[in-house]
């Protein structure tokens, strides 16, 4: 048995030497299980992370619109309830329905409802009796005699009739376009209900005048009445209540009886419950429902979740890939044990000096993309991020200013003091500054002693304050020098908003001129640049 091993072992490693891969090829299929394993684990938890970073920034633009849906749907809501109120002190209203047969007071009345319609932009208006009967009315765009016609079954009649201020969502009888009543009892000088007056907006024209991009509104028997597409209107939730109402309902207020259900239901993610999936074809989607329970309607807000499809579209594949690299590593490692040992030494060298290429490459770029004395943006970085806001800007319509510094006296600063207290002029103008701007903001030096402060989202008149109180900070905030004293340090600045057809040369340049303006004028001073004649601002929510 003594003699036997030794023969064994050599002829094993003789085996081994003359057919290597065979090891290779056991070593692999042995730690193969745990590998694959592993990055399945890995794939998991990537996938996991990746949703939940979409679902947070879904979630916060989700916190942006809803309140803008709700200032948006408030404001119109507000302005067409208090119309119905105004009008039914009208003293023409009020002798037309004390006497309803007097034909010179029934034009009055028609005359005065067609200048609301007109001024209100309201579709149309009318008076009605305390039967419900209309004595006159105005269409916006039609002749059309409302004479004569009952309206006692609607809602907003019988709720003002009840002494308070009526709405309700409905399909127009006459014209057969959908909007919503806003009414109110006319009452005479003794306080006695003589009647209605009631007014009407169609869809169109509420949803000229609200966003109604990834909102739809819903009104109290879940029916969506408002939305921005126009195949979604009159669809209903699931679990509305229209489904409960009989079939002279439906038709009585929405002239029809079938109500398509709005797919909105779980995407059965367990680790993250609020993903749901919306429409044909369905969507996955954050939902946010807003209550507006004085109005009896819900504001619904959809953010659409683009990144998951395409995750899980690719979730195979990257796995499938991931498996091969993984094997094609385990077989890397495995041959690299068998033949050369002295590779890992080699290799771990090779990653050392990626690793090093990779630092060395991030401070390339800082300092390609960074000014060197002051650390604030160089001019080329500075010139990129002006090129992207004016475009975002004119794109969606949102505020751009853009204000230009150049320290005052700063020749005068190297002449007395020299040049290092110049550069340290320069680092205390830029370090306070910086203190003081908002994160969103781009700040950069953009050559000698001229500064650069870019605010996206800000009009002038949210700029201009801004701009004082730097321009103070920095006065009120003097360098202090090595002998005790301190040296004053100004700034005049140059400020200008960007306008309809402007490019990056246009915006600099007024700014620019204003920047020189002030320093024309005695620096220390802060001068806006407006846009030129005839040419139309960029303003938010236009």
């Amino acid at each position: 048995m003594t003699l036997f091993a030794p023969s064994w072992r050599t002829r094993w490693w003789r085996a081994v030497e003359a057919h290597p891969n065979a090891l290779i090829l056991g070593l692999v299929l042995v730690l193969a299980p745990f590998a694959l394993l592993l990055v399945w684990l890995q794939m998991g938890r990537w996938e996991d992370k990746q949703i939940g970073a979409a679902v947070q920034r879904a979630g916060q633009a989700l916190d942006v619109r809803h309140q803008q849906a709700v200032i948006d749907f408030t404001h119109v809501m507000e302005g067409l309830k208090g119309l119905p109120e105004f009008m039914a002190a009208e003293p023409r209203l009020i002798r037309a329905l004390e006497q309803p047969k007097n034909p010179a007071y029934l034009r009055a009345t028609e005359a005065y409802l067609g200048d609301v319609t007109e001024f209100s932009g309201a579709n149309f208006a009318l008076l009605l009796d305390t039967q419900g009967r209309a004595l006159t009315g105005h269409f916006y765009d039609s002749r059309a005699s409302v004479a004569g016609l009952v309206f006692a079954d609607r809602e907003y009649f019988r709720m003002a009739m009840a002494g308070q201020a009526g709405h309700q969502f409905a399909v127009g009888r006459m014209s057969g376009s959908p909007g919503i009543f806003f009414s109110y009892p006319v009452r005479s000088t003794s306080a006695r209900v003589l009647g209605v007056v009631a007014i009407k907006l169609d869809l169109v024209e509420i949803a000229s005048r609200i966003r109604l991009a990834g909102v739809f509104v819903v009104d109290e028997q879940g029916v969506v009445i408002l939305a921005p597409q126009r195949e979604m209107l009159f669809k209903a939730l699931a679990d509305a209540p229209i489904f409960k109402t009989d079939v002279a309902f439906r038709r009585q207020r929405y002239l029809r009886t079938n109500f398509p259900v709005l797919t909105l239901q779980s995407a059965r993610m367990p680790a993250h419950p609020e993903i749901q999936l919306f429409g044909e074809p369905a969507k996955p989607v954050l939902h946010r429902q807003i209550e507006m329970s004085e109005d009896r309607m819900s504001i619904h807000l959809i953010e659409e979740l683009n990144e998951l499809p395409a995750l899980k579209a690719n979730h195979l594949l990257v796995l499938g890939i991931a498996w091969l690299a993984v094997l094609a590593g385990l077989w890397a490692v495995c041959a690299t044990a068998v033949f050369v040992l002295r590779v890992r030494q080699f290799r771990t060298n090779i990653e050392a000096a990626h690793a090093e290429l990779l630092l060395l490459n991030d401070r390339l770029k800082h300092q390609a993309e960074s000014d060197f004395l002051t650390g604030c943006m160089n001019r080329r970085r500075f010139d990129e991020e002006l090129g992207q806001e004016i475009r975002r800007s004119q794109r969606q319509k949102y505020p751009l200013t853009l204000a230009l510094m150049d320290l005052d006296h700063f020749k005068r600063i190297n002449d007395s003091f020299g040049h290092l207290i110049g550069d340290a002029a320069l680092q205390h103008f830029a370090s306070v500054l910086r203190g003081h701007i908002r994160q969103t903001d781009r700040f950069a030096r953009i050559g000698g002693e001229e500064f650069a402060l870019l605010m996206p989202d800000t009009s002038p008149a949210a700029a201009m304050p801004l701009i004082e109180r730097l321009r103070q900070s920095i006065a009120d905030a003097p360098l202090p020098l090595a002998s005790g004293a301190s040296l004053s340090v100004t700034a005049s600045i140059g400020v200008a908003n960007l306008c309809f057809l402007d490019d990056h040369d246009a915006l600099f340049q007024r700014a620019d001129n204003a920047m020189y303006e002030a320093k024309s004028s005695g620096r220390n001073q802060a001068i806006f640049a407006p846009c030129p004649g005839g040419v139309q601002e960029i303003l938010a929510f236009e």
